[in-house]
């Protein structure tokens, strides 16, 4: 065939269009701190046009020119640097895809793939969290740690906002049991030193049990889930822990000598002294270190709410009604 029998006769365009909630889905998770790249295999200028439709950025570039030659460098910077800061790429393979994640680990980011294709099972095996959508092969669901079971990809965001919700009542309990741990040690090691004073290990064990409880209220603390991608600061979580632990210990001093050797709660308040009455020492002791922990544990509005709130405690519940 020479090209002389052939009549042009129209021309047929096909649009996919991006799921219905994309659009909306990427800017949340743009808004969240999370960085959201298009691997696809249609053609650049499809890739990059689907980009703008959906609000991200046009920074694609044609994956097999990145990725073909591993040692080659564009627009002056190394390849995983490229990878890492561009939007996207297009015309892709699956094992395209599959680099792309792997560098970007290589990288240390958190990476999660989204794909519902046979093409996309080894970047959703190879990947940190690999979500297949509603409609998937069975190939994709299969390599994939989450099956979306409804259409649409809005879930992803709420999945997001509940993990944060979740690391942060972690955090709350990691240093909720430093501060604690360090306040009974360090205030009975003070109150046994400096006033020789025998404190029942029954106390104490009462104390550790009662403890329980007030560490199961924090799973359902009301937390701000994070506005960026949050991670284990060791350092930060054992610095407020300890600073919280002391602080806790001094109080317990400071209330065993005011109520030991001062006439301070008698004067002040009008009780009766206890100083010479060893278990009612005792048992004002045990309700100072009670009450003090469960206020760190969150359940009453004072100085120590904001272990476990990180915020002052008039702007929760009532108190947020006045401001």
């Amino acid at each position: 065939m020479d090209g002389q029998d052939v009549a042009f006769v129209g021309l047929l365009p096909l649009f996919d269009p991006p799921r219905h909630d994309s659009a909306e889905t990427i800017r949340r998770a743009l808004h969240l701190g999370v960085n959201v790249k298009m691997i696809t295999g249609d053609q650049l200028a499809i890739g990059k046009e689907t980009a703008r439709r959906l609000g991200m950025g046009t920074n694609m570039y044609p994956s097999t020119t990145l990725l073909g030659d591993k040692s080659s460098e564009m627009s002056g910077l190394p390849i995983d640097e490229l990878i890492e800061k561009a939007d996207g790429f297009a015309g892709v393979f699956p094992e395209h895809k599959y680099e792309i994640v792997k560098r970007l680990q290589d990288r240390k980011h958190i990476c999660g793939m989204t794909g519902d294709g046979v093409n996309d099972a080894p970047a959703l095996k190879k990947a940190d969290i690999g979500i297949a959508v509603d409609d998937a092969t069975d190939a994709a669901r299969s390599a994939s740690d989450i099956v979306l079971t409804e259409p649409g990809l809005s879930v992803i965001v709420s999945a997001v906002l509940t993990s944060r919700a979740i690391f942060q009542r972690m955090k709350n309990y990691t240093i909720y049991a430093v501060s604690i741990t360090i306040r009974i040690v360090l205030g009975f090691m003070l109150v046994a030193l400096l006033w020789k004073f025998d404190f029942a290990p029954f106390m104490v064990l009462i104390i550790a049990i009662l403890n329980d409880g007030t560490i199961m209220t924090i799973s359902k603390d009301r937390v701000k889930p994070s506005p960026t991608p949050d991670s284990w600061k060791l350092k930060e979580i054992f610095a407020t822990g300890i600073v919280l632990g002391t602080y806790m210990a001094l109080i317990t001093a400071l209330f065993f000598y005011l109520a030991h050797d001062t006439d301070f709660f008698t004067e002040t308040f009008g009780v009766r002294p206890i100083k010479t009455n060893e278990k009612e020492m005792m048992a004002a002791l045990y309700l100072q270190v009670s009450i003090i922990t469960w206020e760190s544990g969150g359940l009453c509005p004072f100085p120590l709410f904001g272990v476990v709130v990180s915020e002052p405690f008039f702007s929760f519940g009532f108190f947020s009604l006045l401001s």
